[in-house]
């Protein structure tokens, strides 16, 4: 039986709107077809000028220039769009800072942010702490070193799952409500008011942190040239005025701390002081934060033109919709993010897990909604610091959630011991277009169909019709398609078209309707002229472009026929390899396109210039990293350049690995082949294996525990029990040889396991935790064990999930499964070392 539905395709601001037939061939193969192009009309669009923000601008002593407007930013006058990973170094090993940077660059970062959490540079009154995991200079010194920006979230509250949300407990005891000091998250009382006790504190904080960034802002040479001010300063925490943030801004200047970009967080109604700071935004793929027991689809997989999103901080957000004012507030500041999700925390009562696929659905998203610049949240995991007094989590008691004591890794890109994920190599295929292509795409607006827009009655995340998108300024642009969402059906999409209709002509796109599969994401240009050559459109997605050996390089996305239309009036003739080239009407023609390493077509202009087009397929393109204008892939891990000692790293699990590098080979006395255009080096190691024992010493499968609170929920929401139910669960010893990782560059041990939660300690010191989602437990012997000997005891210590804790894993309420006893289950502990080789670049 066929089920015929009605699509209504509206073009939102500016576009006509028309009727879509679609038709569901079989409901149960989850298959939509469209009868009809999606219609989108331009003909009318008009952007206008954007206006520079005063004072938003610094100029570097070797002439390097920043300016903020009202639509983007501007690098050294051209538009750019800026992208900032989050990595907390209070919550990292500062002996390994450098190879997290190191790996971020590599991902195609081109700046850092960071929260600054006030509680641990001074937990004690007056005892300040610049030394170790706090060494704020140093890593401010190291971004500079490898050619990072830096963005600095100074506070004075952050939250971040930090303790009192970065309030020292002193300053809490002192000014925080006097009936409940402790139980709004570091908030209430005078704590963030305009008291002067509150902001005599504050000024000694700005004043400390003067100092440690003296001499490091953008105007000195330095890599500082944004800062926000406070985080989540929210309509019912600020009453409305902006004042608060407006002082601490005077007060930071008054302090030295001169950047061209200041920011406050936006989301929540947050108030703020127009050409003052600039109002940042987000989305999360799921959120911790919320009862276990709900139900959801996030809104992060909807392209949409309003910029506050329900679904970041809920807790703090009224469920209005930023409706008034969009198209005003659009042209008085640029769209910035800072909280764009990489990965999400747990909680005690909800334990997320997330995949690469939502990672990169919702960065596109995001980036396809009108984001000219953005913030990856978090990407590098870590851990929460024991200070002096207390552990520095923030758990339910504060009016939050029970997040991990220890462990912050957020599912990270990079994780809490350094792995690089498969959420990494997402990140270099956008974050490089926005590096080369971002100066095309900045001055674009973005247009989302009426009948997606959730003020005319779309519901965000409903998979019955093509999430899309455009931007364009009337003339070049790029198409964005996500059919990813988590937590929700997708469906394939058959017989897609879209219709562009722009002055003077109008563009289908592609030439013949294509099917887009499910968990497909992308974005395709038209009319987008590099170096005298135009693309009238392609269905193959941009990623970089190699300056010195004139390529540009692109991939077929999986599943969808890669083709590219040419504009012939300045082309003399095309050549190339695996692909069919026709000359039509004032156009060329480049189709049954074979991706991979051999796979190109050079365009000879008119001008005697050459381009090349290299189109990779989308495996290889989630294999590519750029480094001194060369293309690398490799199936490692990861590649890590350090382009100060001018070497290579390797590093993986695998024994055999490979590295292709393009155009030439960049590695000093290597000899590698040729494979297509690349130049390939295989890279082996002897494996090794490293031997671990165990044995469960305690079976606590069938123990009855309750949370620390008695079973009473708080908020809504369960808390973890008390420490000493630990010691009453599962116990399982570990032992290594001595010298367990000594000629490797690291072990990890996986543990696989089914329970509610485990701990692991060293000498009967709690030393990190893990919440189950569903996934492996892996961690670093390097990290939690440089100094082990075969002396030390080691424990891993499980609590059981019982049938009836009201706790969410992974789309999964427990209650729901109807269990009728405990489930603990370990079923392996494995090694696995970790082999790296280094090469010298030329």
């Amino acid at each position: 039986m066929k089920k015929i539905i009605v699509l209504i395709a509206c073009l939102g601001v500016l576009a006509s709107c028309k009727k879509e037939t679609a038709i569901v061939n079989n409901a149960s193969a989850d298959v939509i077809t469209y009868t009809k192009a999606l219609s989108f009309d331009f003909s009318e669009v008009n952007i206008k000028t954007p206006r520079d923000i005063p004072k938003m601008s610094a100029v570097a002593p070797n002439g390097d220039k920043i300016t903020v407007n009202s639509q983007y930013v501007t690098y050294n006058d051209k538009p750019w769009i800026p992208s900032y990973g989050e990595f907390h170094y209070q919550r990292y090993p500062s002996e390994y800072w450098e190879d997290a940077l190191l790996k971020m660059k590599a991902q195609g970062f081109d700046g850092v942010s960071a929260y600054v959490c006030w509680i641990m540079h001074e937990e004690i009154e007056g005892e300040w702490d610049f030394t170790g995991n706090n060494n704020l200079r140093r890593f401010i010194q190291l971004c500079k070193k490898h050619d990072l920006k830096f963005f600095a979230r100074i506070g004075p509250w952050v939250n971040g799952e930090v303790r009192n949300g970065g309030h020292p407990d002193w300053l809490v005891k002192r000014l925080g409500n006097p009936q409940n000091p402790f139980g709004n998250s570091g908030r209430g009382g005078k704590l963030r008011t305009m008291a002067p006790e509150y902001l005599d504190a504050v000024d000694t904080l700005f004043e400390k942190l003067g100092e440690q960034m003296q001499g490091l802002y953008w105007k000195d040479g330095g890599p500082i040239y944004a800062i926000q001010f406070d985080n989540e300063y929210s309509h019912h925490v600020s009453k409305g005025s902006p004042a608060l943030i407006d002082w601490e801004k005077e007060t930071a200047l008054k302090y030295g701390m001169d950047v061209p970009l200041y920011t406050v967080t936006g989301w929540a109604h947050a108030p703020f002081t127009q050409d003052n700071t600039v109002p940042t935004y987000g989305t999360y793929a799921d959120y911790f934060w919320i009862p276990a027991n709900a139900k959801h689809v996030p809104e992060a997989f909807s392209f949409s033109i309003y910029r506050a999103k329900n679904d970041i901080d809920t807790e703090l957000n009224t469920g209005a919709k930023e409706a008034e004012g969009v198209q005003e507030s659009y042209n008085a500041n640029p769209y910035l993010t800072s909280e764009t999700g990489i990965g999400m925390d747990m909680a005690y009562h909800r334990r997320t897990n997330l995949d690469y696929l939502d990672n990169g659905a919702l960065s596109l998203v995001e980036f396809g909604s009108g984001a000219n610049g953005l913030g990856y949240f978090m990407n590098v995991g870590g851990h929460n610091p024991k200070g002096k007094l207390t552990y520095m989590n923030r758990d339910i008691e504060q009016g939050a959630n029970d997040n991990g004591v220890i462990s912050r890794d957020f599912q990270a890109a990079i994780g809490e011991f350094g792995q690089a994920r498969k959420s990494f190599h997402e990140y270099p295929i956008q974050l490089n277009f926005m590096t080369d292509f971002g100066k095309y795409v900045a001055p674009c607006k973005t247009f989302v169909p009426d009948e997606l827009d959730e003020l005319k009655g779309f519901k965000l995340g409903n998979t019955h019709k093509l999430q899309r998108a455009i931007r364009t300024d009337g003339k070049t642009g790029f198409i964005f398609v996500n059919n990813h969402v988590k937590l929700d059906t997708t469906y394939q999409f058959n017989n897609v078209q879209f219709e562009i209709k722009l002055k003077g002509e109008t563009l289908k796109i592609p030439e013949k309707p294509i099917t887009v599969p499910k968990h497909t994401y992308f974005y395709w240009p038209f009319n987008l002229t590099l170096e005298n050559t135009t693309i009238k459109h392609a269905s193959a997605q941009p990623v970089l472009h190699l300056k010195q050996s004139k390529t540009y390089v692109f991939f077929e996305n999986e599943g969808i026929p890669a083709q590219f239309v040419l504009d012939n009036t300045t082309i003399d003739k095309i050549e190339g390899a695996n692909v069919e080239v026709f000359k039509a009407d004032k156009v060329i023609k480049i189709v049954n396109i074979k991706a991979g390493l051999n796979c190109y077509f050079d365009v000879k202009q008119l001008n005697g210039d050459t381009l090349r087009f290299l189109i990779l397929s989308q495996k290889q393109a989630k294999q590519l990293y750029k480094n001194k204008d060369k293309l690398y892939l490799s199936n490692a891990e990861v590649l890590v350049f350090n382009n100060v000692a001018n070497t290579l790293e390797l590093i993986s699990e695998n024994t055999k690995n490979t590295i292709w590098t393009y155009p030439s080979n960049p590695l000093v006395n290597v000899v590698s082949r040729q494979d297509g255009l690349f130049d390939k080096l295989n890279v082996d190691f002897k494996k090794q294996d490293v031997p671990i024992s165990f044995k469960e010493t305690q079976n606590g499968k069938g123990l009855s525990f309750k949370n620390r609170s008695n079973n009473r929920k708080v908020n809504n929401k369960i808390a973890r029990p008390l420490d000493s139910i630990w010691h009453k669960g599962t116990v399982i010893e570990l032992a290594f040889p001595e010298g367990i990782s000594s000629n490797l560059k690291d072990v990890r041990v996986k543990v696989d396991y089914k329970a509610s939660a485990l701990r692991f300690y060293k000498n009967s010191v709690f030393k990190y935790d893990n919440y189950y989602n569903g996934n492996v437990w892996d961690f670093s012997t390097k990290y939690l064990l440089p100094d082990y000997t075969s002396d030390m005891k080691l424990e891993l210590k499980f609590i059981p999930l019982q049938p009836k804790d009201e706790i969410y894993i992974d789309g999964t309420y427990w209650p729901e499964l109807n269990k009728t006893t405990n489930v603990l289950e370990v079923n392996s502990i494995t090694t696995h070392p970790v082999y790296s080789r280094s090469f010298k670049m030329k």
